[in-house]
Protein backbone atom coordinates (compact mmCIF):
# COMPACT_ATOMS: atom_id res chain seq x y z
CA UNK A 1 0.00 0.00 0.00
CA UNK A 2 2.92 2.19 1.29
CA UNK A 3 4.98 1.82 -2.51
CA UNK A 4 1.53 2.43 -4.25
CA UNK A 5 1.16 5.87 -2.43
CA UNK A 6 4.43 6.93 -2.95
CA UNK A 7 4.16 5.62 -6.57
CA UNK A 8 0.56 7.80 -6.98
CA UNK A 9 2.61 10.50 -5.70
CA UNK A 10 5.58 10.35 -8.14
CA UNK A 11 2.69 10.42 -11.08
CA UNK A 12 1.35 13.57 -9.57
CA UNK A 13 4.26 15.20 -9.27
CA UNK A 14 5.01 14.44 -12.57
CA UNK A 15 1.97 15.75 -14.09
CA UNK A 16 2.14 18.99 -12.06
CA UNK A 17 6.01 19.19 -12.95
CA UNK A 18 4.52 18.57 -16.65
CA UNK A 19 1.37 20.96 -16.64
CA UNK A 20 3.90 23.75 -15.18
CA UNK A 21 6.70 23.08 -17.97
CA UNK A 22 3.62 23.36 -20.68
CA UNK A 23 2.33 26.41 -19.15
CA UNK A 24 5.80 27.76 -19.31
CA UNK A 25 5.95 26.83 -23.05
CA UNK A 26 3.01 28.53 -23.81
CA UNK A 27 3.92 31.78 -22.37
CA UNK A 28 6.90 31.79 -23.94
CA UNK A 29 6.14 30.74 -27.32
CA UNK A 30 3.10 33.68 -27.58
CA UNK A 31 5.94 35.81 -26.46
CA UNK A 32 8.28 34.88 -28.45
CA UNK A 33 6.24 35.64 -31.59
CA UNK A 34 5.29 39.22 -29.52
CA UNK A 35 8.91 40.24 -29.90
CA UNK A 36 9.74 37.90 -33.18
CA UNK A 37 12.35 35.76 -31.53
CA UNK A 38 11.68 33.40 -33.74
CA UNK A 39 14.69 31.55 -32.66
CA UNK A 40 12.76 30.53 -29.91
CA UNK A 41 9.44 29.41 -31.36
CA UNK A 42 11.89 27.50 -33.59
CA UNK A 43 13.18 25.59 -30.74
CA UNK A 44 9.63 25.28 -28.60
CA UNK A 45 8.22 23.58 -31.77
CA UNK A 46 11.23 21.49 -32.52
CA UNK A 47 10.27 20.57 -28.51
CA UNK A 48 7.30 19.47 -29.53
CA UNK A 49 5.14 22.61 -29.33
CA UNK A 50 1.90 22.84 -31.16
CA UNK A 51 2.15 25.31 -33.98
CA UNK A 52 -1.78 25.89 -34.15
CA UNK A 53 -2.06 26.65 -30.15
CA UNK A 54 -4.36 29.43 -29.71
CA UNK A 55 -3.92 32.11 -28.21
CA UNK A 56 -6.53 33.06 -25.05
CA UNK A 57 -8.35 34.96 -27.25
CA UNK A 58 -8.73 32.15 -29.67
CA UNK A 59 -6.21 33.40 -32.41
CA UNK A 60 -4.14 30.81 -34.63
CA UNK A 61 -0.57 31.24 -33.79
CA UNK A 62 0.45 31.96 -37.13
CA UNK A 63 -2.66 35.00 -37.11
CA UNK A 64 -1.71 36.20 -34.25
CA UNK A 65 2.28 36.33 -35.99
CA UNK A 66 0.40 38.38 -38.51
CA UNK A 67 -0.75 40.94 -36.84
CA UNK A 68 1.68 41.69 -34.83
CA UNK A 69 3.88 41.88 -37.99
CA UNK A 70 6.45 39.11 -36.35
CA UNK A 71 7.32 38.21 -39.94
CA UNK A 72 10.48 36.00 -39.15
CA UNK A 73 7.93 33.98 -36.92
CA UNK A 74 5.57 33.76 -39.48
CA UNK A 75 8.30 32.63 -41.79
CA UNK A 76 8.92 30.06 -39.02
CA UNK A 77 5.43 28.36 -38.63
CA UNK A 78 5.16 28.70 -42.46
CA UNK A 79 8.06 25.92 -42.79
CA UNK A 80 6.23 23.95 -40.11
CA UNK A 81 4.98 20.27 -41.69
CA UNK A 82 2.39 20.50 -38.62
CA UNK A 83 0.98 23.79 -39.62
CA UNK A 84 -3.00 24.16 -40.19
CA UNK A 85 -3.13 26.76 -42.49
CA UNK A 86 -6.88 26.58 -42.80
CA UNK A 87 -7.39 27.37 -38.95
CA UNK A 88 -9.58 29.95 -38.45
CA UNK A 89 -10.12 32.41 -35.49
CA UNK A 90 -12.96 33.04 -32.62
CA UNK A 91 -14.38 35.01 -35.93
CA UNK A 92 -14.13 32.50 -38.69
CA UNK A 93 -11.03 34.18 -40.26
CA UNK A 94 -8.39 31.78 -41.87
CA UNK A 95 -4.81 32.40 -41.82
CA UNK A 96 -5.08 33.89 -45.43
CA UNK A 97 -7.75 35.96 -44.76
CA UNK A 98 -5.55 37.78 -42.23
CA UNK A 99 -3.13 38.42 -44.35
CA UNK A 100 -5.14 39.73 -47.11
CA UNK A 101 -6.59 42.14 -44.87
CA UNK A 102 -2.86 43.14 -43.55
CA UNK A 103 -2.66 43.92 -47.59
CA UNK A 104 0.62 41.19 -47.41
CA UNK A 105 0.73 39.67 -50.34
CA UNK A 106 3.84 37.99 -49.92
CA UNK A 107 1.99 35.98 -47.08
CA UNK A 108 -0.79 35.34 -49.06
CA UNK A 109 1.61 34.02 -51.83
CA UNK A 110 3.35 31.82 -49.36
CA UNK A 111 -0.74 30.97 -47.65
CA UNK A 112 -1.36 29.91 -51.49
CA UNK A 113 1.72 27.98 -52.22
CA UNK A 114 0.76 25.89 -48.50
CA UNK A 115 -2.58 25.04 -50.13
CA UNK A 116 -4.37 27.45 -48.16
CA UNK A 117 -8.27 27.50 -49.69
CA UNK A 118 -8.99 30.66 -51.42
CA UNK A 119 -12.87 29.98 -51.55
CA UNK A 120 -15.30 29.63 -48.52
CA UNK A 121 -18.80 29.33 -50.18
CA UNK A 122 -21.18 31.64 -48.59
CA UNK A 123 -18.83 32.88 -46.21
CA UNK A 124 -16.36 36.13 -46.47
CA UNK A 125 -13.57 35.18 -48.12
CA UNK A 126 -9.61 35.92 -48.68
CA UNK A 127 -10.70 37.58 -52.02
CA UNK A 128 -13.39 39.80 -49.90
CA UNK A 129 -10.57 41.09 -47.56
CA UNK A 130 -8.11 41.37 -50.14
CA UNK A 131 -10.33 43.52 -52.14
CA UNK A 132 -11.51 46.09 -49.19
CA UNK A 133 -8.01 46.34 -48.66
CA UNK A 134 -7.13 47.54 -51.84
CA UNK A 135 -4.45 45.05 -52.04
CA UNK A 136 -4.22 44.38 -56.05
CA UNK A 137 -1.14 42.21 -56.18
CA UNK A 138 -2.97 39.99 -53.34
CA UNK A 139 -6.68 39.79 -55.44
CA UNK A 140 -4.40 39.09 -58.69
CA UNK A 141 -2.78 35.62 -56.95
CA UNK A 142 -6.29 35.01 -55.53
CA UNK A 143 -7.87 35.38 -58.28
CA UNK A 144 -4.98 33.24 -60.39
CA UNK A 145 -5.19 30.42 -57.52
CA UNK A 146 -8.98 30.04 -58.16
CA UNK A 147 -10.84 32.40 -56.08
CA UNK A 148 -14.83 33.17 -56.99
CA UNK A 149 -14.66 36.63 -58.61
CA UNK A 150 -18.53 36.90 -57.54
CA UNK A 151 -18.15 35.32 -53.76
CA UNK A 152 -21.05 35.72 -51.58
CA UNK A 153 -21.02 36.65 -47.81
CA UNK A 154 -23.87 35.37 -46.12
CA UNK A 155 -25.47 38.70 -46.57
CA UNK A 156 -24.55 38.49 -50.47
CA UNK A 157 -21.75 40.55 -50.62
CA UNK A 158 -19.36 40.34 -53.08
CA UNK A 159 -15.67 41.46 -53.25
CA UNK A 160 -16.81 44.03 -56.11
CA UNK A 161 -19.20 45.61 -53.13
CA UNK A 162 -16.24 45.29 -50.62
CA UNK A 163 -13.86 47.45 -52.87
CA UNK A 164 -16.67 49.84 -53.90
CA UNK A 165 -17.55 50.11 -50.34
CA UNK A 166 -13.77 50.93 -49.09
CA UNK A 167 -13.15 53.38 -52.21
CA UNK A 168 -10.53 50.87 -53.53
CA UNK A 169 -11.07 52.26 -57.16
CA UNK A 170 -8.29 50.58 -58.62
CA UNK A 171 -9.05 46.96 -57.23
CA UNK A 172 -12.44 47.44 -57.82
CA UNK A 173 -11.77 48.51 -61.81
CA UNK A 174 -9.75 45.37 -61.72
CA UNK A 175 -12.10 43.20 -60.59
CA UNK A 176 -14.74 44.36 -63.49
CA UNK A 177 -12.13 44.02 -66.05
CA UNK A 178 -11.65 40.51 -64.98
CA UNK A 179 -15.81 39.66 -64.77
CA UNK A 180 -17.28 40.50 -61.53
CA UNK A 181 -20.74 40.66 -62.05
CA UNK A 182 -21.76 44.47 -60.89
CA UNK A 183 -25.48 43.65 -61.20
CA UNK A 184 -25.88 41.59 -57.43
CA UNK A 185 -27.70 43.18 -54.50
CA UNK A 186 -26.76 42.09 -51.08
CA UNK A 187 -29.50 41.65 -48.25
CA UNK A 188 -28.89 45.34 -47.35
CA UNK A 189 -30.00 46.18 -50.99
CA UNK A 190 -27.05 47.66 -52.39
CA UNK A 191 -25.50 47.04 -55.10
CA UNK A 192 -21.59 47.60 -55.73
CA UNK A 193 -22.48 51.15 -57.25
CA UNK A 194 -23.97 51.98 -54.66
CA UNK A 195 -21.63 51.28 -52.02
CA UNK A 196 -19.30 53.40 -54.75
CA UNK A 197 -22.10 56.57 -54.03
CA UNK A 198 -21.82 56.10 -50.12
CA UNK A 199 -18.08 56.46 -50.56
CA UNK A 200 -18.38 59.24 -52.98
CA UNK A 201 -16.70 58.51 -55.52
CA UNK A 202 -18.86 59.28 -58.14
CA UNK A 203 -16.45 58.19 -61.24
CA UNK A 204 -16.42 54.89 -59.55
CA UNK A 205 -20.14 54.66 -59.51
CA UNK A 206 -20.50 55.73 -63.33
CA UNK A 207 -17.79 53.13 -64.14
CA UNK A 208 -19.54 50.30 -62.06
CA UNK A 209 -23.25 51.57 -63.30
CA UNK A 210 -22.19 51.21 -67.05
CA UNK A 211 -20.23 48.02 -67.07
CA UNK A 212 -23.85 46.78 -65.60
CA UNK A 213 -25.74 48.40 -68.41
CA UNK A 214 -23.00 46.75 -70.58
CA UNK A 215 -24.12 43.61 -69.08
CA UNK A 216 -27.39 44.23 -69.18
CA UNK A 217 -27.51 44.93 -73.05
CA UNK A 218 -25.62 41.59 -73.40
CA UNK A 219 -27.49 39.39 -71.64
CA UNK A 220 -30.87 40.90 -73.23
CA UNK A 221 -29.16 40.29 -76.78
CA UNK A 222 -28.91 36.40 -75.94
CA UNK A 223 -31.77 36.24 -74.39
CA UNK A 224 -33.48 37.37 -77.79
CA UNK A 225 -31.48 35.73 -80.08
CA UNK A 226 -32.11 32.00 -77.86
CA UNK A 227 -36.05 32.86 -78.39
CA UNK A 228 -35.82 34.11 -82.16
CA UNK A 229 -33.89 30.47 -82.72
Amino acid sequence: MTRFKVAFAGILCFLALHGVAFAGSYTDFFRAISNDDDGTVRSLMLRGFDPNTLTEEGQPAISFAMYKGAAKCVRVLLLSKHLNVNQADMHGDTPIMVASALDNSGWVAALISEGASVNRPGQWAPLHYAAASGSLKAVQMLLDAGADINAKSANGTTPLMMAARENKAEVARYLLQKGADPSVVNQSEYNAAGYAMRAKNKDLAMDIMKKEKALRDSRSQANASTKSS
